[in-house]
């Protein structure tokens, strides 16, 4: 007895479930509304939580659709939702139109779709002169003057003042630049005191015949031998000039690059110390002897890689 008037029960709710999980659709739209101006209509389709709905491609004719959204809203114990599409639709016939039925279709969980229409709804579609029963354009207007600033001849100045600004700054630039202090150039390294040696000693030797005619021959000597003492001074580090023979001797023995013999040195200095201080003659051959040694003893006494020119050999 019991059993039987359960399955009655059941066989009486089961049209109310089924009613209350099958979706449905509801179509708003205004009344009315401008030629030209559009409208928002609202459809509303209430479906299972499970299911998807969309609006498909379709015709709106004489409407057109100018954009779509949707929002979706769960109901408050979680079995359904409410999907509500906001349709933006524009129509350039005038006259009642008619809108719908719009065609939605609903995706279940399980893949299967049911395609449903909505409500159809009229829409009265106003023109902007229903007011006016003989409408007409208005007549051409009178041609107006309009007047423009004109600034091209304010920027060509502007161009050409800012032409002169610059070309007075550039000179100004330029007078700075040309007299600014500029650091002295570095002078030229001194040549090797062996070339200066053999200038120096070439022209004694072409100056000797003049000075043995003319009885310069002490200072002639001299001469020769300030030269020498030049060179071994630069060329081994002393003060050739400010020194004495013996403190020259003291100087070469010193140095370590010294390629011939310091008493060699010494006899060359001292026959020039003998004719300068005890006066003592010197004939032609002897002149040209003392000069040819004294070349001799700076090229004998030069780096070996050195030309007497101060370059490389």
């Amino acid at each position: 007895m019991r059993r039987a008037a359960a399955i009655a029960l059941c066989s009486l709710l089961a049209p109310t479930i089924a009613l209350a999980q099958a979706p449905s659709v509801a179509l708003d739209a205004p009344l009315e509304t401008t030629i030209g101006d559009a409208i928002e209509v609202i459809l509303t389709v209430s479906a299972a939580s499970s299911d998807d709905v969309a609006v498909p491609d379709q015709s709106f004719e004489p409407f057109e659709i100018l954009g779509k959204k949707v929002t979706i809203a769960p109901s408050p114990d979680g079995a359904s939702k409410t999907f509500t599409f906001e349709l933006e639709l524009l129509c350039f016939e005038t006259g009642v139109q008619e809108l719908g039925p719009i065609r939605v279709r609903v995706t279940s969980a399980s893949g299967d779709f049911l395609e449903l229409d909505s409500n159809s709804s009229q829409v009265e579609v106003r023109s902007l002169l229903a007011n006016e029963p003989d409408a007409q354009l208005r007549p051409p207007s009178e041609p107006a003057v309009i007047e423009q600033d004109d600034y091209r001849l304010l920027l060509v100045l502007g161009a050409l003042l800012a032409l002169a600004v610059g070309a007075l700054l550039a000179w100004l630039f330029m007078r700075w630049w040309q007299k600014r202090d500029r650091p002295e150039p570095a002078p030229p390294p001194p040549p090797p005191p062996w070339e200066t040696a053999f200038a120096e000693l070439r022209a004694l030797e072409h100056d000797r015949p003049s000075a043995i005619a003319e009885d310069r021959t002490e200072q002639w000597v001299d001469a020769v031998s300030d030269a020498v003492r030049a060179y071994l001074g630069r060329r081994y580090g002393f003060h050739g000039l400010e020194s004495t023979t013996d403190e020259i001797a003291g100087q070469l023995e010193l140095a370590a690059s010294l390629s011939v013999a310091p008493a060699e040195v010494i006899g060359f200095l001292g026959q020039c110390d003998l004719v300068k201080f005890a006066k003592a003659s010197l004939a032609d051959d002897a002149s040209h002897c003392l000069i040819d040694d004294a070349l001799a003893l700076v090229d004998r006494t030069r780096p070996s890689g050195a030309s007497p020119e101060g370059g490389v050999s």
